[in-house]
């Protein structure tokens, strides 16, 4: 298990030491690294191909690619203001909304207090007395 250890450090510092050694001799940016010994011929294609940068575009190209990139920009923009309006009439709403649920909660309480308060009740009418009956016929 140790050896692994050892093997890996061995390597990194290898790899970086030919990073080093190539960037002091004055050799282009392409060969700042280079695989070592047995390495080379364990380690799959895929990692070992050279990698190629791209070529140059010709002033046309480029022109085509900023106007692209312009165009793009803009439509980024208008994205992001329309969704800022969009946000913050949003955010208008809900405190308009906020609001108005906190008026119907102080009026629900309000009517739930004045329930239980006899006082604000208006009086009651006099009930009236029901009329005296009538004597026996031929009366007193």
């Amino acid at each position: 298990m140790n050896s692994k250890y050892v093997l890996i450090g061995t390597a990194t510092m290898l790899l970086s030491c030919s990073s080093a050694w190539a960037q002091d001799s004055g050799e282009e940016a392409e060969a700042t690294i280079r695989l070592m010994g047995a390495a080379e011929a364990e380690l799959p294609d895929a990692v070992t191909k050279t990698i190629s940068l791209p070529g140059s575009m010709t002033e046309d190209e480029t022109a085509v690619a900023n106007a692209t990139a312009v165009e793009k920009s803009a439509q980024g923009i208008a994205t992001a203001n329309e969704n800022r309006l969009r946000r913050e009439e949003g955010l208008t709403r809900a405190d308009e909304a906020r609001e108005q649920g906190a008026d119907m909660a102080d009026e629900a309480m309000e009517n739930r207090e004045a329930r239980g308060r006899f006082e604000d009740l208006p009086e009651r009418p006099d009930t009236p007395q029901p009329p005296t009956p009538p004597g026996p016929p031929g009366g007193n």
